[in-house]
């Protein structure tokens, strides 16, 4: 009976402690809500006019740099459908590729005798792969030097991924607003998945709702804006400025997250950021995000190590990396940045209290005493009606950016979201513990890719 009660008591003292821990995450979380309720946050509206008049800005040259390796099969299609629908005429694209990846090399050295004034081709003086940071360094580089022999120089430079589908407008917007800033961020949202595709599905969910709302947030508060990697653009002063104090590195090579750490550290160095979070409206009223699409992975392990990378790099790298530098609005973010791991923890915990509540009910009839009170039924009502509440708000966000087909499937992919956050995070945790033993850095973790249907036929070309 002792023991029994033992265990009565250690589980009841677990059971209040998640529960309590679980009520700090949401307060975390409400407070978002609260701040983009309040002051009204959302995506601003360019009617055409405005967008008429953003066209009419002097164009800068833009810099887009593209790493790949083993992109053979997306490359080609990725630039011709780019080339085909981009409304602007100052950019070229900077492919990178391994020296040791000749598949992807043949088919970029084609692509740049297809479109001579649009495609350049950097070759990587290291075999690969390497980290993505140090080809998109070695990208920059090679710009930057062979622009004493163009007397061409970029003016912006701009990350995007092989697999990405640029928003036609996206450099007029670009264009317009560097002159307010040297650092832009531009959402990035998944395509439209099958409604049983629950993995790739996560992925609408948790974009919508942190690139219509918790930026914007984030941005209101003058916090640091991160770079998702994509859809990111900086000034030609920021890039320079920024590998001079990195010893010619414009992004850190021993992270696997080096455009979230490049995000971070504009704004310490006195750079301006700003996340333009839009919508073009025609004459008829109807909406278009002005954002970066492309497809996530849409299998469950193949989720699980796209989301250990960030893991790893934001919450374990970061850390190590950036610790806790900036204002108290900047420690409060990079706080919410890394409390991925401590989420799976309570995420397990939690369903560990509700197995042991119903092995308790079973096995003994009741539940523990000391759960019998109201302060614990009022801690777990406000975390049930809470957490109602998170999932109301991602699905309104999936509404607007998705339309109303996928909401319905939030709360089914909510549960989906967390089994593979709980294995990315074991997996980060293992990744992080191992090269801390052995001194090596973690490879780029290779993500297979792909385009829509038909998206740069080669048919359908035409060079502008």
């Amino acid at each position: 009976m002792a023991l029994n009660l033992g265990v009565s008591e250690l589980f009841a003292t677990l059971a209040y402690a998640v529960v309590i821990a679980t009520v700090l995450f949401i307060l975390d979380d409400l407070f978002i809500d609260f701040v983009a309720f309040v002051k009204r946050l959302k995506p601003r509206v360019i009617t055409t006019s405005v967008l008429s008049r953003m066209k009419r800005a002097e164009q800068k040259r833009i810099a887009i740099m593209i790493a790949n390796w083993k992109e053979a099969e997306v490359i080609g299609p990725m630039i011709r459908g780019n080339v085909r629908g981009i409304d602007y005429q100052n950019y070229t694209f900077f492919l990178g590729v391994y020296p040791n990846d000749t598949a992807t090399w043949q088919e970029a050295s084609r692509l740049e005798k297809l479109f001579p004034d649009k495609v350049v081709v950097v070759v990587n003086s290291q075999p690969g792969p390497t980290s993505k940071g140090q080809m998109l360094n070695e990208i920059a580089r090679q710009i930057i030097a062979s622009e004493e022999k163009t007397g061409v120089k970029a003016d912006l430079f701009l990350m995007q991924d092989s697999e990405d589908v640029l928003h036609p407008q996206a450099f007029t917007l670009l264009n317009y607003y560097s002159r307010e800033a040297d650092f832009i961020q531009i959402p990035v949202f998944s395509f439209e998945v099958p409604k049983k595709s629950l993995v790739g599905g996560v992925y609408i969910d948790e974009f919508s709702e942190s690139h219509t709302k918790d930026l914007l947030v984030r941005q209101y508060l003058g916090a640091a804006i991160p770079s998702a990697g994509v859809g990111t653009c900086m000034s030609r002063h920021l890039v320079m400025s920024m590998m001079i104090r990195q010893e010619g590195q414009l992004l850190k090579e021993d992270t696997l997250t080096e455009d979230y750490h490049l995000g971070i550290m504009a704004k310490p160095m006195g750079f301006k950021s700003q996340f333009i979070c839009a919508q073009l409206e025609n004459e008829k009223g109807e909406r278009e995000f002005v954002a970066t699409r492309e497809y996530f992975p849409a299998k469950f392990m193949a989720s699980v190590r796209q989301k250990s990378r960030w893991t790893l790099g934001i919450a374990y790298q970061g850390l190590a990396n950036l610790q806790w530098m900036g204002s108290t609005v900047d420690r409060y973010f990079l706080m919410r940045d890394r409390k991925g791991p401590l989420c799976s923890v309570l995420v397990v915990l939690s369903v560990l209290v509700l197995i042991g509540l119903a092995v308790s009910r079973w096995w003994a009839g009741d539940i523990p005493s000391a759960l019998k009170t109201n302060l614990f039924a009022t801690l777990v009502s406000f975390n049930a009606l809470a957490m109602v509440l998170r999932v109301i708000q991602r699905m309104r966000a999936v509404h607007l950016v998705n339309g109303s087909g996928q909401i319905l499937m939030v709360p089914v992919r909510w549960l989906v979201a967390n089994a593979v956050n709980v294995l990315a995070t074991v997996k980060a945790h293992r990744q992080y513990k191992d090269s801390q033993r052995t001194g090596k850095r973690p490879v780029w973790i290779k993500t297979d890719h792909q385009l829509p249907a038909h998206f740069g036929a080669e048919a359908e070309v035409q060079i502008k």
